[in-house]
């Protein structure tokens, strides 16, 4: 019997010190589910293209169709969108104050600086 209290007990510890509580960010700033959704995205893009470039501030993702997408950033309205073929206004990420890119041999890095100065890098890998 204590055996079995014993495990029990084992066996539900990890899970209690895995528990975080679960606190809703703000809506009106910054969201990191909002930049893991955007990072995922990024991703399928660059695996969609044959070739990418960038200016330092405009990622341009060049297409097997044909197609140029580029990710770029609206200052006033501190978003950063996503446009085909220069047309189109798709809110890619909100709350961005600036954001840099750096072409790597098999993907690409970025730094995102939001509105409240947190500071987001990340190094997006091309698949193939």
């Amino acid at each position: 019997m204590a055996l079995a209290v014993a495990l029990a007990v084992a066996a539900v510890i990890p899970a209690l010190l895995a528990v975080r509580p679960l606190a809703a960010e703000p809506s009106d700033g910054f969201a990191r589910l909002e930049w893991r959704l955007f990072l995922q995205q990024l991703q399928i893009e660059l695996n969609e293209a044959k070739k990418w470039s960038t200016d330092g501030r405009v990622l341009y993702l060049h297409k097997w169709n044909g197609e140029t997408v580029s990710f770029s950033l609206v200052a006033p309205k501190a978003e950063l969108i996503r446009q085909v073929n220069g047309a189109g206004y798709e809110t890619a990420l909100r709350h961005v104050r600036a954001v840099s890119y750096r072409i790597g041999a098999h993907g690409l890095f970025l730094q995102v600086t939001a509105d409240d100065g947190k500071v987001c890098d990340a190094f997006v890998a091309r698949m193939f």
